[in-house]
């Protein structure tokens, strides 16, 4: 398995994994969303591949606080292929994201999952990589 940079040619799969994350969108839907935040210099995409296969995923962007000093990183999305789940893809992905943080002087890496019962594996996968669980977050969607 290998852990690379995002690719344009990526987007047909990674619309397939957004629909199993539960964010169902387009090609052109995600392409555009891409070109947006990938001219924005603290955006980051991470591509899991496994024999040329497009795996899994993590979109992240390096951030400033308000509670404490310097720069961290914020898990904006992960997901691995259903496929290939309990392979340790996310793991990698998320030792990527850990070790470009800590590359680019980043003090946390935080992260936002449901409280649905369908999240409860991830939460249980993100305990066992050492996160803890610490706030709830809120939504108010602006748009009907």
């Amino acid at each position: 398995m290998q852990i690379r940079r995002f690719k344009k040619e990526d987007i047909l799969e990674l619309t397939q994994l957004m629909t199993q994350l539960g964010y169902p969108t387009t090609s052109s839907q995600l392409q555009n969303r891409f070109e947006k935040l990938l001219n924005l210099p603290n955006y980051h995409i991470f591509i899991a591949e496994l024999e040329g296969e497009v795996v899994g995923f993590a979109g992240l962007m390096k951030q400033w606080a308000f509670e404490f000093d310097g720069p961290y990183v914020r898990v904006l999305a992960l997901v691995v292929d259903e496929k290939h789940r309990r392979k340790n893809i996310g793991q990698c992905l998320m030792q990527e994201v850990d070790n470009w943080s800590s590359n680019n002087d980043c003090v946390a890496v935080t992260l936002n999952s449901g409280n649905r019962d369908e999240r409860k594996a991830a939460h249980q996968f993100y305990e066992r990589l050492g996160y803890a669980a610490k706030s709830t977050g809120f939504t108010k969607n602006l748009r009907s």
